[in-house]
Parts: C-alpha cells; sequence; structure tokens
C-alpha cells in the first residue's frame, strides 16, 4: 500500500510538472509576452548602475510597478527596495527613458524585477 502512495505520487508530481513546463511555453510563445519582454529588456538596458555605488557593497533587489505613457514615456506608480538611494535613482532613470517598443501597452500597469549587485 505504501509503495501504492508513493507511486501514485510521484505520477502527480510528475504530471504537475509537465502541465506547469506546457503553461510557460506557451505563454513565452504569446505576442503579448514577448512585447513584454522586449520593453523589459529596453528598460534594463537604459537603467546604468549608479557611479555613486559602485565602491560600496551592494546586493539589492528593486521592484518597481509602472504605466506605459500615450508619449513613450513611463509614469512610475511604485518602487520597492531598502535602499533609499536606489529607489530615488531607478524613479528618475526610469522616468527619463523614451520606450521605442511599446505599441499595445499604453496605459497598461506593468512590473519589473531589477538587481543592483557589485
Amino acid at each position: 500500500m505504501k509503495l501504492l502512495n508513493i507511486a501514485a505520487l510521484n505520477i502527480l508530481l510528475l504530471g504537475g510538472l509537465i502541465l506547469s513546463t506546457c503553461n510557460k511555453t506557451t505563454a513565452t510563445e504569446r505576442p503579448e509576452a514577448k512585447k513584454m519582454k522586449a520593453i523589459s529588456t529596453e528598460i534594463r538596458g537604459k537603467v546604468a548602475f549608479p557611479e555613486e555605488l559602485i565602491d560600496q557593497n551592494v546586493n539589492e533587489k528593486v521592484t518597481v510597478e509602472f504605466k506605459i505613457k500615450e508619449d513613450k514615456t513611463i509614469e512610475v506608480i511604485s518602487v520597492e527596495t531598502f535602499n533609499e538611494y536606489l529607489k530615488t535613482y531607478v524613479k528618475k532613470q526610469i522616468e527619463a527613458i523614451s520606450l521605442s517598443n511599446y505599441e499595445g501597452f499604453e496605459g497598461k500597469v506593468l512590473q519589473l524585477t531589477l538587481l543592483f549587485m557589485n
């Protein structure tokens, strides 16, 4: 009986893994997911590591919630991090960006996580 329960549990775990893998594959193939990835890549490429923190031991995750405006700029809604300097820096950097690949996402609220490590 114990062996049967273990076999059933393994089948359920394997089935769940296959289902979650299939869902991820489908999600990444959607045009909307590709566009979101392009927007996130563009923003990450335009937010540089702050020179003021180069000599400091920084290991910080910054989560930014933002909205893309009609004029290709970004309105930052919130910035979550423990480092107050990074909070201000990231907000200022992201609000200065003019996106080139944003069509269809005007007015939508998106979230992005940036990692600052040195």
